[in-house]
């Protein structure tokens, strides 16, 4: 059993600062559950990776270094796409957010924090003008 916190104290200062400047709150849902496709994830000695549950501690520290930040967490019996963490009800994420993934995961937040949108106008006109719902995927592999 590991018991070292999931983000170290630098690591705390550094997401705790950036989420210092969230403009207003941000709802977080953390969907937990057994996956439609196992996969088992070893660490280097060859040491299985419980990814749930670093999944739920990693995300339960980020959402706890800020008052405008709130977890719900949802466990689910049914194999699915899990776990998915679901920010400011719009954007998914799904996966472990750990390594570089981690600053996906805090973004995520800062965007939804936001009161006005980081795209430019130019942007904004391109998106209102499509004329279908479009949904974005984006794969990241770990290396």
């Amino acid at each position: 059993m590991n018991t070292r916190p999931a983000l170290g104290e630098r690591e705390q200062e550094a997401v705790r600062s950036v989420l210092e400047g969230l403009e207003r709150d941000v709802e977080v849902k953390l969907e937990l559950g057994p996956t439609a496709t196992p996969v088992t994830l070893l660490a280097a000695g060859g040491r299985e990776i419980d990814s749930i549950g670093l999944t739920r501690d990693l995300v339960e520290a980020v959402c706890a270094l800020s008052q405008r930040v709130s977890l719900t967490v949802v466990e689910h019996d049914d194999p699915g796409p899990w776990p998915r963490t679901t920010i400011g009800g719009g954007l998914e994420y799904l996966g472990m957010p750990a390594g570089y993934e981690l600053t996906t995961l805090v973004h995520g937040i800062v965007e939804a924090g936001r009161t006005e949108p980081s795209v430019t106008e130019a942007t904004l006109a391109r998106l209102e003008a499509l004329e279908n719902d479009v949904t974005i995927d984006v794969y990241v592999t770990p290396t």
